[in-house]
């Protein structure tokens, strides 16, 4: 497992937007836009990390999709799942709405309990989900919107965030595993809003974002030595 983290980058202001460039970026050949851009072109805030995965891009996907954040060994990633955990079960309580299960479940596969939606999936390539909010308003999350109004979304007073990971091969029996956020306020005074929380929150978001690699990549390449275990197995018996 080798990071390729954007903290090692730098955060740049261009043309008005933030952006968190890493070391690979720059490297890359435009291969046209992808499916997160085509759900959020323009964006105030750009985040980007990658992650190579010593694992083949489809046991690198299949664990992306059911990789549970909340097993992590991270405490930093933890700490702020136990957060956003306890935000979430506040706002459905208020709402009125189903619990969330205990202990929760965080992943791909139940973005829509947390109040995000699934916007696109490229089997095997990439998924990417989104959400729509008011600023720091939990209960903001559950006004049921779905991906095709996503795109068109624009009333004032909101931010509307959207994140895809994506899966390429690197290499032979390698992944590199991205991941892209891009966050957009629909005014100009929520727009101030936004720069001053990612000044303060920036570099705790960057830490997360490398942690959730990390711990993918972790339960990517523990099933790649379990497929290779079993198979050694097979072969000897």
């Amino acid at each position: 497992m080798q990071n390729i983290s954007t903290q090692q980058g730098e955060i740049r202001q261009v043309e008005g937007q933030a952006t968190t460039e890493g070391p690979l970026q720059g490297q890359r050949v435009a291969t046209g836009p992808t499916l997160l851009e085509s759900f959020l072109p323009e964006a105030d805030i750009v985040v980007n990390d990658e992650i190579v995965v010593m694992a083949p891009p489809e046991v690198t996907y299949a664990a992306l999709r059911r990789a549970d954040l909340a097993k992590s060994r991270s405490l930093v990633l933890r700490a702020v799942l136990a957060l956003r955990v306890a935000n979430v079960r506040r706002a459905r309580r208020r709402l009125g709405l189903a619990p969330l299960p205990a202990p929760a479940r965080v992943s791909l596969q139940n973005v829509q309990d947390y109040g995000q939606i699934k916007l696109a999936e490229k089997e095997g390539s990439e998924i990417v989900i989104g959400a729509i909010a008011r600023p720091m308003r939990t209960e903001s999350l559950f006004s049921g919107r779905t991906a095709a109004e996503f795109t068109a979304f624009d009333c004032p007073g909101h931010i509307k965030a959207a994140g895809s990971f994506v899966v390429t091969p690197y290499g032979q029996r390698r992944t590199l595993l991205s991941y892209e956020a891009r966050i957009r306020a629909t005014d100009t005074r929520t727009r101030r809003q936004l720069f001053f929380w990612d000044a303060l929150t920036a570099p705790l978001m960057q830490l997360v974002t490398s942690r959730v690699l990390r711990y993918m990549a972790r339960v990517a390449e523990r099933q790649c030595a379990a497929h290779a275990h079993a198979h050694s197995y097979r072969q000897a018996t």
